[in-house]
C-alpha cells in the first residue's frame, strides 16, 4: 500500500525506527517525525545509524504534527517546527509513540495496577497461588478479571498484554465470555 509513496512515521523509539526501515524498502520516501531534538534513548545506535544511511529516509526533529486533513482519506498533515506550520500532502501516516495506560481512574478503587499503571489481571494477581487480600470471592480471578470482581481488562491496558490489535480484539471477545460467566454466577 505504500509502494512509491511518501510516508510519514511519528515516533522516536525503536518501534518507529524499525517501521521506517521496513517501509523504506517500498516507499519512495519515509519521513520520521520526532518532537524532541533527537530520537529517544530507547532507539538503538545501530538502528539510528541505519536510518541516517538510508537514502530515502529523512529524520525531522523538533517537529510535531498538529493537524490532519482529508475527506474520505488522509490527504495532508500540518507540521509544526518551532511555531512555523507547513501543510504537506501525504496519504500514509503511522504513529508509533509508545504506550502509556490511562488508568489513573483506578487509583481510587481496589483494582491493582503494576508500577507502570497497567491493570493486573487473572493469574498475574496471584501470589503463591493466592489472590490478593482485596479479593472477596472464594474462586480465583478469571483470566482477564481485575482485582475487582466482574471488572475485566483487555488489550493494551492490561499488564503483560502483547500490545497488538489482533490480541486486543481477541482478549475483548474473551472478556465478553467471562462477563457472561460472572453474571451467571451472581444472578
Amino acid at each position: 500500500m505504500c509502494s512509491g509513496q511518501v510516508v510519514y512515521v511519528v515516533g522516536g523509539g525503536n518501534s518507529a525506527g524499525q517501521a521506517v526501515m521496513h517501509m523504506a524498502g517500498y516507499a519512495r520516501k519515509v519521513i520520521l517525525v520526532i518532537r524532541d531534538d533527537k530520537p529517544a534513548a530507547s532507539m538503538s545506535a545501530y538502528l539510528l545509524n541505519r536510518l541516517r544511511e538510508t537514502p530515502n529516509v529523512e529524520i525531522r526533529t523538533r517537529t510535531r504534527i498538529t493537524a490532519l486533513t482529508g475527506t474520505d482519506h488522509l490527504e495532508a498533515v500540518t507540521l509544526d517546527r518551532g511555531g512555523r506550520e507547513t501543510e504537506v500532502a501525504v496519504s500514509r501516516l503511522f504513529v508509533l509513540i509508545g504506550g502509556r495506560p490511562h488508568t489513573e481512574w483506578a487509583k481510587d478503587t481496589s483494582i491493582i495496577r503494576d508500577p507502570a499503571g497497567y491493570l493486573v489481571t487473572g493469574p498475574d494477581l496471584l501470589e503463591g497461588g493466592n489472590p490478593p487480600a482485596c479479593w472477596p470471592l472464594d474462586r480465583q480471578p478469571y483470566y482477564l478479571e481485575t482485582s475487582f470482581p466482574g471488572s475485566f481488562a483487555a488489550g493494551d491496558v492490561r499488564h503483560g498484554s502483547v500490545k497488538r490489535i489482533a490480541s486486543g480484539v481477541g482478549e475483548g471477545a474473551m472478556a465478553v465470555q467471562f462477563v457472561h460467566r460472572y453474571l451467571e454466577e451472581t444472578s
